[in-house]
Formats: structure tokens, sequence, C-alpha cells
């Protein structure tokens, strides 16, 4: 972004200390700011998509992990890890 705003001043001043007419720094002025600005369109949609990948992978990524999570069988309660037919866990005796 510091980027856009450096050329942007620089083209500004150049076109302002250039020797031309008042109407053709105008022309000029006004064809740099139209190209800037479909310039920065592209680069919105640019950002855009790649926001939109950057949520679909985070979705998979997710998705893979909650799978993960659940083939290993770690954060399970005791009964569903088979406590109650008397694998593991504590015993109470009268």
């Amino acid at each position: 972004m510091g980027f856009l705003i450096g050329l942007l001043t620089g083209a500004v001043a150049a076109l302002l200390y250039a020797p031309k007419t008042g109407d053709l720094t105008r022309e000029e002025l006004r064809v740099r700011s139209e190209e800037l600005k479909r310039r920065a369109d592209e680069l919105q949609k640019i950002a855009n998509d790649l926001s939109q990948q950057a949520q679909v992978k985070g979705r998979e990524l997710v998705d893979e992990a909650k799978r993960q999570w659940v083939k290993s069988g770690v954060g399970q309660r005791p009964s569903e890890t088979g406590a109650r037919s008397g694998q593991g866990g504590p015993t109470a005796k009268s």
C-alpha cells in the first residue's frame, strides 16, 4: 500500500514540476489517475480471490482436523471408549 502512495505522490510531483501548460498537466493527471484506479480495482479483485481461496482452504483444514480428532478417539468420554465394558477405569467394590 505504501508503494502505491509513493508512486502516486511521485507522479503528482513530477507532473506539477514539469514545464507543461495547465491543460496538458490536468489531462495527464486525469489519465494517470484513471490508470491508477484501474490497477487498484484489479488488485482488489485479486485480493478478494485470494481471500476466498484462503477461506476455502481453511475450512478444508478444519474439517480434516475434526476428522482426524474423531478418528483418533481423543476427547471422547470414558463411556464411549469402553469403560462400561470393564476395560479400564476405576471400579467400585463393596
